[in-house]
């Protein structure tokens, strides 16, 4: 059984990667480079939006969105039911494809009025500088998000055995809750072309 699609694997990890080459590429001042990366990024999110409405069970935000009470319960250590992420989880995934979200369309809008200008930063001028600012805040916030992100799922994966990593490598569940939920048609491929589009068709156009 398989609870995690190809294709939300795939996007998972081409997401680390476009993250790692984006803080780099910001370190070493190659913006050029750190556009294209940001707005891979940015297809990325609009394709995991596309996949959280109509990607198999285990995908859709509708298995991993909790309500506020649901979220006391948990963090007072109330048993709850959930599948996949838990609630407090839950919440630093949405954070995350916000955060990165923020970043990617605000450095579409930013300028250095030096060396690089962002592909969309001619459309508002006058408004340069605050998108600016929120990019460079934003840069911070995604620090904070990955180093808890990398603490619970080494929490997760080392102490309570819970074998995060190999589950978003391989799909497969590491324990008996889960149901299985085939697959209907062929919703995998239709994603995977998706995933394709989202992640070329925003370089492409950059470069227009």
């Amino acid at each position: 059984m398989i609870i995690w699609d190809i294709n939300l694997r795939l996007f998972h990890w081409i997401l680390v990667i476009l993250i790692i080459l984006s803080i780099i590429s910001a370190k070493f001042d190659n913006l050029f480079l750190h556009q294209f990366f940001g707005s891979m990024s940015l297809g990325l999110i609009m394709f995991r939006v596309f996949w959280g409405f109509f990607g198999p069970h285990y995908s859709r935000f509708k298995t991993f969105f909790y309500s506020p009470r649901e979220l006391l319960l948990f963090l007072n250590g109330k048993k709850i039911n959930y599948r996949g992420h838990n609630p407090l989880g839950s919440l630093s995934v949405f954070g995350f494809y916000i955060v990165i979200l923020v970043l990617s369309v605000s450095g579409l809008f930013s300028s250095d009025d030096i060396l690089f200008e962002g592909p969309l930063a001619n459309l508002t001028p006058d408004l340069t500088k605050y998108w600016n600012r929120i990019h460079n805040i934003f840069h911070y916030v995604i620090y904070i998000f990955v180093s808890l992100h990398l603490l619970a799922i080494f929490f997760y994966q080392f102490v309570k055995k819970e074998k995060l990593i190999n589950q978003m490598i391989d799909g497969k569940p590491r324990d008996n809750n889960f149901e299985d939920k085939p697959y209907k048609g062929n919703i995998i491929f239709i994603g995977f072309i998706f995933l394709l589009i989202c992640l070329t068709l925003p370089p492409l156009l950059i470069m227009l």
